[in-house]
């Protein structure tokens, strides 16, 4: 019988750590599925909202409404989606999400090809600013940001990026559907835009989508874990530590508020706390700023002499570059903390109202795209990472309704600057408001994320796994 000395095994061991340490490789979680089937049903929702600048221009032009009572439809828009969202994230929590969001492409697909054949300003009011948005409400942002945050916490800014940047390639098309209208008319676009949601958004819902972990017989607590095992191992799941198997996370979370973190808040405790006022405030102000511009910029670059495709461009390189700024102020937001994201946004965004406005006064294609791309980024950072700081104060099986009613606070605010947006300039005949406003609001909401202060409940950081 061979006899094993206690120096091989020593060499045994060391060659097994090795290799384990060699070994290491991220364990793949569901989740990251979850991410890719939002973020690609967010590409087909975008438009609805972020082409309305273009069809806004063909509309008042083709069928002689004024600028302003237009773009009531838009407020119209906003206001039935902020309303709809806290009853969308309620019923979210609920009942399961696959049904409900079918319901929602179905019902968009139909105010779509209402749009298509409307001849009156009242249809274009209930076509669009109720119908299409009560639809797209069940296949946006809140029921997205309820299920994705069940899915992730460690990397929660990150994934809410990259779904949110979906709203920013949804943009990129905008070129092709300035193209598409001056081809076929904004009629013909419409029916073509409502063709889309009957097919791709409807098969992916059925088929990948799942509200939280448990209902793939997974745990949360898989999120962000590393696999470590030996060379030629195959299985990945029930082994111990004795087996050379280890899991570690890459980032933990660090509850800096116990009282306040183990707390399972529901919607009317949440109402009762300053930092629910806060955030809702906050992100009122944002969306009203926002949207004062956002609805104005192609009528605004055309009034300062840039033609349609150049402005349809500028807005669809806008969404291009959102793809980015919604990731990065995401996974920036998990590094450097929720507070200092928004801040850096808001800094970024009046940098971009400041050069698009001087591109207003001199004729300069590059200094309109170098403004969209300040746009890009400002516009699209704060959202992943005000999201996220939702979820780090609110976390829980309630928090769809309660994201729900603090988006109502954007939609809200998006309504009011896209009606007011209109209406100074039917009553200025500038726009030299509309940019002075935009940045007062932007500082202001800027202010606040520091008072909510989601980074006194839960911070996420970094770990070492070597």
């Amino acid at each position: 019988m061979a006899v094993i000395s206690k120096m091989d095994l020593t060499e045994e061991n060391t060659k097994a750590r090795d290799e384990i340490a060699t070994s290491r490789s991220y364990r793949f979680y569901y989740g990251w599925i979850i991410v890719l089937v939002s973020f690609v049903v967010m590409t087909f929702a975008a438009p609805l909202l972020a082409s309305f600048s273009i069809f806004y221009v063909a509309l008042y032009k083709d069928l002689g409404w004024s600028r302003g009572s237009t773009a009531i439809a838009l407020a119209i828009f906003l206001l039935v989606t902020g309303i709809a969202g806290p009853v969308v994230g309620g019923l979210f929590d609920k009942f399961n999400p696959r049904w409900m969001m079918v319901l929602g492409t179905v019902t968009t697909a139909v105010a779509l090809l209402w749009l298509g054949v409307m001849t009156n300003l009242w249809e274009f009011y209930i076509a669009y600013g109720v119908l299409a948005s009560a639809g797209s409400s069940f296949i946006h942002i809140v029921p997205f940001a309820a299920i994705i945050s069940n899915w992730f916490v460690r990397y929660r800014g990150l994934a809410l990026g990259i779904v949110t940047g979906g709203m920013g390639l949804g943009q990129v098309v905008i070129p092709v559907l300035q193209q598409s209208i001056d081809q076929f008319g904004w009629r013909g676009t419409y029916r073509l835009v409502a063709l889309m949601f009957f097919v791709i958004p409807t098969a992916l819902i059925i088929f990948f989508l799942h509200r939280r972990p448990e209902d793939r017989g997974i745990s949360l607590e898989e999120e962000g874990l590393l696999r470590t095992r030996s060379k030629g191992s195959s299985d990945t799941v029930g082994q111990s530590i004795n087996d050379v198997r280890s899991d570690e996370p890459k980032h933990e979370v660090r509850i800096v508020d116990e009282e306040w973190a183990r707390r399972e808040w529901t919607t009317r405790e949440a109402i009762r706390t300053s930092r629910f006022w806060t955030l809702l405030l906050l992100i009122t102000l944002f969306g009203t700023g926002y949207m004062m511009i956002n609805v104005q910029m192609v009528a605004y670059l055309g009034d300062k002499g840039y033609s349609s495709i150049l402005a349809a461009s500028a807005v669809g390189l806008q969404g291009f570059v959102y793809i980015f700024g919604r990731i990065f102020g995401g996974a920036l937001s998990d590094r450097i903390g929720r507070e200092k994201t928004v801040t850096v946004s808001a800094v970024i965004f009046i940098l971009f109202l400041v050069t698009l406005y001087i591109a207003g006064f001199v004729s300069s294609p590059i200094l309109v795209y170098s403004s969209v791309v300040l746009y890009g980024m400002g516009g699209a950072m704060p959202l992943p990472a005000l999201i996220a700081a939702a979820g780090d104060i609110f976390q829980g099986k309630h928090f769809g309704a309660i994201i729900g009613l603090l988006l109502l606070g954007g939609y809200i605010g998006g309504a009011v600057g896209a009606w007011l947006g209109g209406y100074l300039f039917d009553h200025l005949h500038s726009y030299d408001w509309h940019f002075i406003l935009a940045i007062g609001v932007t500082v202001a909401s800027s202010a606040l994320i520091w008072k909510a202060r989601p980074s006194k409940v839960r911070v996420i950081r970094a770990v070492s796994v070597g």
